[in-house]
């Protein structure tokens, strides 16, 4: 069988079957079309040698903002993420109802790479981190909501806010009893920033529901996971039993390592690790992107096979993609990342001035998107 293009030599991790080993990808079109783990060397009219590098499905960043132009923290998906193996994105939250469509028109129907979005409850979205955006839930527009998710029932993947003291004020939870209200009559979820809520997580979590997404998981301002022996809050272990997924979102501010190292000594691995990417935070060493977001988790001692599970098919199945994206099975989307590790001695530290040194970064080599090259470094 002869296809377009044949990634031979590299190590494969497969998300699906938790494998990490030597083997072969065919690509033909924009489809992944066999994985071979024989070292036979097929016909193909373009071989790229991964020798001494990981192949993985193209990434998933399940937290970002995108809506470039129409706020201050907006990037643009394409160039920032398609060099850093990237290849689908979800925006949070960055428009609500009254501007979802120019975000739409203006980022989300250009892009290259898969994108998706969930709403801000905010009419107006998150426009701004200077001043809070506006929770009033009187304020909130239904109809136009319902006629956006039925609009774009592809795109739109649920109703985002922040729940965070310093946002919701003397509102308390009645934004987050609103954005359930609304969710509930769409039939969609709701993704919550949950850094600083204004009661403890153990009755934070009592409003969730499942497939609902915690987000900013091992943040520690406030309250957090953490209960007052420095284990995790029995009612982590209740909510993700009856479906809750928990995404990491670290950003530069919504981690703190203590709180990671404890979930990770007691098995709680996070659902989705994700960026919180924006525009202060992109190519800049607190988060740079989420290779490097791997390479802290892989020091932190999470296998990497489970680490780059959260960043593709785990984060697709949070998607309702799983068929599509996030795998390397025959018949998926050809999209994949090709990384070299490089060591060195980089260090990271949280808001509270921990530190950790991370001793080899996951450098990104070569993006392929649907089946076609969209990224290379120079010496690959």
């Amino acid at each position: 069988m002869s296809v377009d293009k044949a990634i031979i030599n590299g190590t494969l991790i497969d998300p699906v079957k938790k494998t990490e080993r030597m083997g072969t990808i065919l690509l033909d079109g924009s489809q992944i079309v066999e994985v071979d783990y024989s070292g036979h060397i097929p016909a193909a009219k373009e071989i790229i040698d991964a020798d001494g590098c990981i192949v993985t499905p193209g990434l998933i960043d399940s937290h970002l903002h995108l809506f470039y132009g129409g706020t201050e923290n907006g990037i643009l998906p394409d160039l920032a993420l398609l060099p850093m193996g990237v290849t689908t994105a979800v925006d949070q939250g960055s428009a609500g109802s009254a501007t979802f469509q120019a975000f739409y028109d203006s980022i989300l129907s250009q892009a290259l790479m898969n994108v998706f979005a969930t709403v801000n409850i905010s009419t107006q979205g998150l426009i701004t981190s200077r001043y809070p955006e506006d929770l009033e839930p009187s304020h909130t527009d239904i109809f136009r909501l319902k006629d956006l998710f039925a609009k774009y029932p592809k795109i739109l993947k649920g109703i985002k806010l922040r729940i965070s003291q310093e946002v919701v004020g003397n509102l308390g939870m009645k934004p987050l009893e609103k954005a359930l209200e609304t969710a509930r009559e769409i039939g969609t979820r709701i993704v919550v920033h949950t850094t600083n809520p204004p009661v403890p997580v153990n009755q934070l979590l009592h409003y969730f529901r499942k497939d609902d997404i915690y987000t900013h998981v091992f943040a520690q301002r406030g309250y957090s996971i953490l209960n007052d022996a420095g284990m995790l809050d029995p009612a982590i272990y209740d909510a993700r039993k009856r479906g809750v997924i928990f995404d990491a979102a670290d950003a530069r501010v919504h981690y703190a390592f203590p709180v990671i190292r404890q979930a990770l000594r007691e098995g709680f691995l996070p659902d989705t690790i994700s960026t919180d990417l924006v525009q202060g935070s992109r190519f800049q060493p607190g988060v740079f992107g989420l290779p490097r977001l791997v390479s802290k988790y892989v020091a932190l001692g999470m296998p990497l096979v489970e680490v780059i599970r959260t960043v593709t098919y785990r984060a697709a199945q949070v998607l309702g993609e799983e068929k599509r994206l996030g795998t390397l099975n025959p018949g998926s989307e050809g999209d994949i990342a090709i990384f070299k590790w490089k060591k060195g001695k980089t260090q990271m530290q949280d808001r509270l001035g921990n530190q950790l040194e991370i001793p080899q970064l996951l450098v990104p080599q070569c993006t392929i998107l649907k089946g076609q090259v969209v990224y290379r470094q120079i010496d690959f």
